[in-house]
């Protein structure tokens, strides 16, 4: 079982740096127009997307994944929202050019070809439109041993460094970028559920039991602890 199937059958609902703590945040710091046109991109089961629906945006969630979709509708039904959902890849967008206002990614940019998948976001925007991209980073020195031990569990496109995201970003065809909010990677995630539970998590039948979820689980924790001090995570902010 890799990193993405645990997700999945747990139905993990905020598994970015940071977690949905993070996402709060974020909007309070950058509020988004009412009815702004909002592309999640890596949805998963939903939570945010349909938390920006229940703020008067018109979103859309995609997701590469049909079981976390499956996930998400049901969510945006309990929770009585409208959110279109659609599956799909980062790197070939099913949108047409200028659709959103925009871009939305939390942790998801790193397991895909970074440079594809920000030229994607950068089309389907408006002009003037803005991206924002939660991501884990590099924050010191790594061995390749390290980096490749990373990348194959995680299953990463790439893992950059703070200034190399927007060195990327402007390759894209943005025409600003920063970066907000370099924390150390390193908060638990239990400590976000226990923060802000999810009422809302679908998780497979048997997902509790399964033996695979909890070594993944453990193997996930592990590896980060091993590599904690050559990692961070960021908010990156682009305008096309």
């Amino acid at each position: 079982m890799d990193y993405l199937d645990m997700l999945t059958r747990l139905g993990a609902s905020s598994a970015h740096p940071g977690g949905f703590s993070a996402t709060l945040s974020q909007l309070r710091r950058f509020p988004l127009p009412s009815g702004s046109r909002v592309l999640e991109v890596g949805c998963g089961t939903g939570r945010t997307a349909c938390h920006l629906a229940g703020l008067g945006m018109r979103v859309t969630g995609l997701d590469i994944r049909p079981e976390m979709l499956a996930k998400a509708v049901r969510r945006a039904e309990l929770q009585g929202v409208q959110v279109h959902f659609a599956e799909g890849s980062i790197t070939a967008l099913p949108f047409e050019e200028g659709s959103f206002d925009v871009v939305l990614a939390e942790s998801v940019t790193n397991f895909a070809s970074i440079p594809d998948a920000l030229r994607e976001y950068c089309r389907v925007l408006a002009p003037g439109g803005l991206l924002y991209d939660r991501e884990l980073i590099l924050a010191g020195p790594i061995t390749r041993e390290a980096y490749d031990q990373l990348a194959g569990f995680f299953g990463f496109g790439g893992l950059l460094d703070e200034e190399a995201w927007k060195e990327e970003l402007l390759r894209a065809g943005f025409s600003a970028a920063e970066s907000w909010d370099r924390l150390p990677f390193g908060r638990p995630p239990g400590d976000d559920l226990a923060e802000h539970p999810d009422p809302h998590q679908l998780m497979d039948q048997g997902a509790i039991l399964d033996a695979a979820v909890w070594q993944t689980s453990l193997a996930h924790d592990e590896l980060l602890e091993a590599h904690q001090a050559s990692l961070a995570h960021a908010l990156f902010l682009a305008r096309k």
